[in-house]
């Protein structure tokens, strides 16, 4: 859900416009066709074999990693872009016969439950996966962390339960988590648990992970043009958008959006080549809000080369906060506003720090742009616990890294920091 409310899918618009088009050609071409006694000359002919390519717009999709991944697509070679896609799928249901949390045959469980008795040889691409959370981890003072699968078990966010552990629990399970706690030999490939009972679950980044690699397969298969998203949080841009006359999103007040149960809420509709719709909502961007930290840090002007897409208020799931534009980048959103629990009047996120076992408090959501959808896919959540002066000294030594973070002041205002735009 929080990809169908934060995210204001100006890329829904675009297709819906090209798509009209394309139908809207295909139906004049077949009156032209119909309607003339006239035998084309070779004149017209040649003018028809230059004209400009007619762009088609499939959509593929696949439940894996217990999460709906879609591919949408621009291209002019349909039958193409499908293949490819499927391609990309198959790699990410690989990915998650490998590195399931749950599937007690996937090479996670095998080193989840050897580890911390000897060490275990890992496929070089699954070892390279783990170095670099090691790496996240240290680069973001442990607020990002994989091991902390029995935290969120306690609290009771692993069955939908919630409850509040003690603290001679939570002392507990701080003992035997940690990525700190994991050794590793770069020659063999080799993984060592130092505590008994660690745990990897990749649940903050696998699905980003996942992402990546399914747009090296596209790009492989020569697509340069592409939206990917799997569960929800997480969308990877490749290239800009195809068909358009000048290679980019238009800009107008189209946009697309739901509400918190997935009701369309306008009765227009747009539609690609697939039996599936969403609406279309054209209202206007709303108010800005008054209440705003904007970060001195400033990487870049933004640029609208790239697809749209609209970052909203988690609160109202309409109120636009920040209008954006990827190319070969990534947007992933973390949020406290889906699930919670409330016990003795406070509210508890899902969203645990590493350093204290803790639910964290004040942030609302934060989303990331980054190059890649395994950095965004992690640091939305490290920076969801680090809090914003601690992201802006991480972003002042990553220049590509951009940042929306939402915080709920004491008054119950909302307060926007914005990082490198």
């Amino acid at each position: 859900m929080i990809f169908k409310l934060l995210f204001g899918n100006g890329f829904l618009s675009f297709l819906e416009k090209l798509g009209r088009g394309y139908d809207q050609r295909r139906a004049a071409n077949a009156i032209s066709e119909r309607d003339s006694h006239v035998p084309a000359s070779n004149s017209d002919n040649v003018s028809r074999s230059q004209s400009a390519p007619e762009y088609t717009y499939p959509r593929v999709q696949r439940n894996s990693m217990g999460s709906l991944f879609e591919i949408y697509l621009a291209g002019t070679d349909r039958e193409s872009l499908i293949a490819a896609a499927n391609e990309a799928l198959n790699e990410i249901d690989r990915l998650d016969s490998q590195l399931s949390h749950y599937k007690e045959d996937s090479d996670l469980a095998r080193l989840n439950q050897h580890a911390s008795e000897q060490w275990v040889r890992l496929e070089p691409r699954m070892y390279s996966l783990i170095k670099r959370c090691a790496n996240l981890n240290r680069e973001t003072d442990g607020a990002f962390d994989v091991t902390t699968s029995p935290l969120t078990q306690a609290w009771g966010f692993f069955k939908g339960d919630g409850r509040v552990p003690s603290d001679e629990e939570l002392a507990e399970i701080m003992q035997r988590i940690g990525t700190q706690r994991i050794l590793f030999d770069d020659d063999d490939h080799l993984v060592y648990y130092t505590a008994p009972g660690l745990q990897i679950d990749f649940g903050a980044i696998g699905k980003g992970y996942a992402i990546d690699e399914a747009a090296n397969i596209l790009r492989f298969y020569n697509v340069e043009s592409a939206l990917i998203h799997g569960g929800q949080s997480t969308i990877y841009a490749l290239g800009t958008p195809q068909g358009d006359d000048d290679g980019r999103t238009t800009i107008d007040n189209r946009r697309w959006t739901m509400d918190e149960r997935g009701r369309t809420i306008d009765d227009r509709r747009w539609t690609m080549e697939s039996e599936n719709s969403a609406t279309v909502n054209d209202s206007h961007f709303a108010t800005p809000l008054n209440v705003a930290q904007q970060s001195s840090i400033v990487h870049r002007p933004s640029s609208s080369a790239g697809w749209e897409l609209t970052i909203k208020d988690p609160r109202d799931h309409e109120t636009p906060i920040q209008k954006v534009f990827l190319r070969d980048e990534s947007l992933s959103t973390s949020g406290n506003y889906e699930q919670f629990f409330e016990a003795g009047g406070v509210r508890y996120s899902h969203i645990l720090d590493p350093r204290t076992g803790r639910p964290t408090q004040g942030m609302v959501s934060v989303s990331v742009i980054a190059a890649n959808a395994a950095d965004s896919d992690a640091l939305s959540t490290a920076f969801f616990v680090m809090g914003r002066e601690k992201t802006e000294e991480y972003c002042r030594g990553h220049p590509n890294i951009r940042v929306v973070m939402m915080e709920e002041r004491a008054d119950g205002e909302l307060e926007i920091t914005r990082i490198g735009f």
